[in-house]
């Protein structure tokens, strides 16, 4: 939440974070946390500061410009408080805002991508799963997680022609809202707005990627516009695994069975898989907020430096390195020094087996 005054409006406070002021406290879902008498100024403002300390926030300010930015709440140690799902409200590519809480009465699955990612030619495949299950009441909302915004993602979204929603997040809201680390992942929200599978990778049967035949790759016609380092990231891309079939499957059991399903947690279950928060990885979220607002403003050169915070206090965080990375080579994103990873050396450091973890169902 980027802030240029420490003192925070409460309903904007808590459309941007979930957490409501009541007389009991500070409150998200059924979850209370006792604020102190000095909470609110005067002008029935927040104090960023006493709010930061009470929620287990970080709150950074950005030493050249007028600028702190509070970070997601780590009382619990993961990303999910509730299973209720929390307030998300994002644009689609003609900047119109859309609000998930529409969908109240319909199963929903949010399922995130991005430009810098083979799963950005998943659209059209999950145009097709959508038109065949939304009669059964299901709808599809497909986010592109990219800072780069609309101009980044308009060809893979016109490619895909959608009925369903298809939002952007340049400020990657998904991750602090939900925890969500990588693209493709997939959260499914029931008809009441409760969170019943958390974020993990989602697919819709099939994927592009996987059907990419490398073996003869030195004979591909398009060979010389390849460099090693690309050619080395796609042979340890058909490495990772790819649960394809497996999500679809569940995801259609869900559709036809609705609680019945056994692929529904219960919440407890929801909150314990979510990604796990610390303090440092909520502050990372924060200067990966931080540096996206930088980078939008026009100072691309300022935000670096949160960025690279971001990568070292939550290493395990793609979406963070690969965007950042996509800045300097939108190519084979190796920033060449500017940051200490790149995709090819973080992948063969955790294993590209590793990249995308195994669905529990």
């Amino acid at each position: 939440m980027i802030l240029t005054t420490l003192n925070i409006d409460p309903t904007h406070f808590e459309e941007r974070t979930g957490w409501s002021i009541k007389p009991q406290g500070a409150c998200k879902g059924e979850q209370c946390v006792p604020l102190p008498a000095h909470t609110r100024n005067e002008d029935n403002s927040l104090n960023a500061i006493v709010i930061a300390e009470a929620l287990g926030m970080p709150l950074i300010k950005d030493e050249k410009h007028p600028l702190w930015v509070l970070g997601p709440e780590s009382l619990t140690g993961q990303a999910l408080t509730t299973a209720k799902a929390p307030h998300l409200v994002l644009p689609d590519l003609q900047g119109k805002d859309f609000d998930i809480a529409s969908l109240r009465g319909k199963k929903v699955l949010l399922t995130t991508w991005a430009s810098w990612c083979g799963c950005r030619t998943d659209g059209p495949i999950w145009s097709e799963v959508r038109e065949r299950l939304h009669p059964k009441g299901l709808e599809i909302v497909t986010i592109a997680m990219d800072t780069a915004g609309a101009d980044a993602v308009r060809e893979w979204i016109e490619l895909a022609k959608p009925n369903h929603p298809a939002l952007i997040d340049q400020a990657h809201i998904m991750g602090e809202l939900f925890g969500v680390v990588n693209v493709p992942n997939g959260i499914w929200i029931n008809e009441q707005g409760v969170i019943v599978r958390p974020p993990e990778p989602s697919w819709p049967g099939r994927t592009p990627v996987t059907e990419m035949e490398l073996d003869d790759i030195e004979q591909w016609e398009s060979v010389k516009q390849l460099t090693p380092a690309h050619a080395r990231i796609l042979k340890e891309v058909k490495k990772m695994r790819f649960e394809t079939e497996l999500y679809l499957e569940m995801l259609e059991d869900w559709v036809e069975n609705g609680t019945a399903s056994p692929y529904v947690l219960p919440e407890e279950e929801v909150i314990a898989r979510s990604q796990p928060r610390s303090l440092s990885v909520a502050e990372a979220a924060a200067r990966y907020e931080l540096g996206q607002h930088l980078h939008l403003a026009g100072f691309h050169a300022d935000a670096i430096p949160h960025w690279r915070e971001a990568h070292r206090l939550q290493p395990n965080n793609w979406t963070y390195k690969r965007q950042a990375w996509s800045f300097e080579d939108p190519t084979v994103q190796d920033p060449q020094g500017v940051y200490d990873g790149s995709m090819l050396g973080d992948l063969l450091d955790v294993g590209a087996i590793n990249y995308y973890p195994k669905i529990i169902p």
